[in-house]
């Protein structure tokens, strides 16, 4: 099995060689690089073709969403989980818009940081327990307004079993539909939700409310 490869971008030093010792213990992951600020990082990940990014927030060139959104818009973009100490709504709403696949803050455990980097690279969505209350909180008051979000009832089953961290064969199973169905109604919600891919259009979809994490469970 490959190793996920993961990129450091944080501008203290003393942080970068921190979670490198982290991951150095790990045989399934392996650190192929360090960036102290964004323009750095686009540059790394061009070069080095991460599976996962993980990002400080707060970076002497450019905040977190913008390095962000500029590292999803490369050929092969890294997932990017943000690892930060700042939990405001601005910036966990900025980060998460822009494409991040995960929002955790600076004092998780080791053990659950190297679990949100293999969560983050299988495509699965994580998030610091406060941010997602937070999220949802906004979401459930956005749905009171508009439930559905122009979104029809089948669509919603799809975002609903896609939240799951369920394929496009699993979804055709689970729903008793074909395969090529499950994908017109992925690329419909991406399209709706204004996503640029799976992970961006559940959180999106939490986020306005159109599904319930706890209901998924």
């Amino acid at each position: 099995m490959a190793r996920i490869r993961v990129l450091i971008i944080d501008d203290h030093e003393l942080v970068r060689v921190a979670l490198r010792s982290v991951f150095e213990q790990e045989q399934d992951m392996e650190v192929v690089g360090e960036a102290p600020d964004g323009a750095s990082a686009i540059e790394a990940c061009e070069a080095l073709a991460p599976d996962v990014a993980l990002l400080d927030l707060r970076l002497p060139d450019q905040n977190g969403a913008q390095v962000c959104a500029a590292l999803r818009k490369l050929p092969n973009p890294p997932r990017v989980l943000i690892l930060t100490s700042y939990d405001e709504d601005e910036e966990v709403f900025g980060a998460l818009q822009a494409g991040a696949s995960g929002y955790i803050m600076k004092d998780i455990a080791p053990g659950s940081l190297v679990g949100a980097v293999a969560s983050v690279a299988e495509g699965q969505t994580v998030l610091d327990a406060a941010v997602a209350g937070r999220v949802i909180k906004a979401g459930q008051a956005a749905s009171r307004h508009n439930p559905r979000g122009g979104l029809s009832a089948r669509e919603i089953e799809v975002l609903g079993l896609m939240a799951r961290g369920m394929s496009n064969r699993e979804i055709a199973k689970a729903l008793w539909i074909s395969e090529a169905t499950v994908k017109t109604h992925v690329s419909h919600l991406m399209h709706k939700l204004d996503a640029g891919d799976r992970t961006q259009a559940v959180l999106v979809a939490i986020r306005r409310g159109l599904i319930d994490m706890d209901a998924e469970e």
